[in-house]
C-alpha cells in the first residue's frame, strides 16, 4: 500500500493510504488550509501508462497546499529506467527525475458548468483543474507517467562513454576489431574470394 506522509495545522502528521490498484491517489477530504508534506514510493506496476523501461519502484515527494478552495501540488518524481547502450548494447540504469506542479479548484458549480475536464487537461496538462467540493481524492497517476516518460533520454549512452562519439567509442573500445570485421567483409564480397581461398589450401 503507498501511503502519504502528511501534516497539518491541527495537529501532527499523519500516515494516510492512497491507492492499493493502479493509481496514486492523494485524499483531500477534510484536508485543513497549510501545508502538507507527501513522500509516496509505489511498484511502477502501480503507475498505469509509464513506459515499460522503468523498473522497481517510483518515488514522488513534494508539497500539497491548500487556501480555500484552491490545491496547489509541488512534486519531484523520480524512477530508474533499464536501458540498451547505443553504443555497446549492454543494459544500464539510469536515474529519471521530474519536476513538475498542478493546480486544482473545488468549485462544483463551475465544473458542472465546464463537463469537458477530461479534454482540458488533455490539452494543457498545467492548466488549472476543477473539482467537485465532494470529491475525495486527487488522482495524479497519469501525470507522473507522462512526466517521467518523456524524460527518457532520446540517446542512449552508457555513463562509461558518455564522453565520446560513437566514432571515438568504435576506434579507442572496439579498435582492431572495427578494422578487422571490415577486412573479412571485403574479401568475402570479393568475386575472387572463392579461388583466393582455395589458393590458400593449396599452398597449405
Amino acid at each position: 500500500m503507498c501511503r502519504a506522509q502528511r501534516s497539518n495545522s491541527d495537529g501532527p502528521g499523519m500516515l494516510l493510504p492512497t491507492s492499493e490498484v493502479e493509481m496514486i491517489r492523494l485524499p483531500i477530504n477534510g484536508l485543513s488550509n497549510g501545508d502538507h508534506p507527501i513522500a509516496i514510493t509505489v511498484a511502477v506496476e502501480q503507475v498505469e501508462g509509464i513506459f515499460p523501461e522503468f523498473v522497481g519502484t517510483v518515488q514522488i515527494s513534494g508539497m500539497l497546499s491548500k487556501v480555500g478552495k484552491k490545491i496547489v501540488l509541488e512534486l519531484v518524481a523520480s524512477g530508474t529506467a533499464r536501458l540498451t547502450c547505443d553504443y555497446s548494447l549492454e543494459v544500464f540504469d539510469e536515474h529519471i527525475e521530474a519536476t513538475f506542479s498542478l493546480a486544482y479548484l473545488q468549485d462544483t458549480e463551475l465544473y458542472l458548468r465546464q463537463p469537458n475536464q477530461q479534454q482540458r487537461i488533455e490539452d494543457d496538462p498545467y492548466a488549472l483543474r476543477l473539482l467537485r467540493e465532494d470529491d475525495t481524492f486527487v488522482d495524479i497517476t497519469t501525470d507522473v507517467a507522462e512526466e517521467l516518460s518523456v524524460r527518457l533520454p532520446i540517446k542512449r549512452v552508457a555513463p562509461q562513454f558518455r564522453h565520446m562519439t560513437f566514432a571515438e567509442y568504435a576506434r579507442t573500445v572496439l579498435g582492431d576489431r572495427v578494422h578487422v570485421a571490415a577486412s573479412n567483409a571485403l574479401r568475402t564480397d570479393s568475386p575472387w574470394s572463392s579461388l583466393e581461398q582455395l589458393n590458400g589450401e593449396n599452398r597449405t
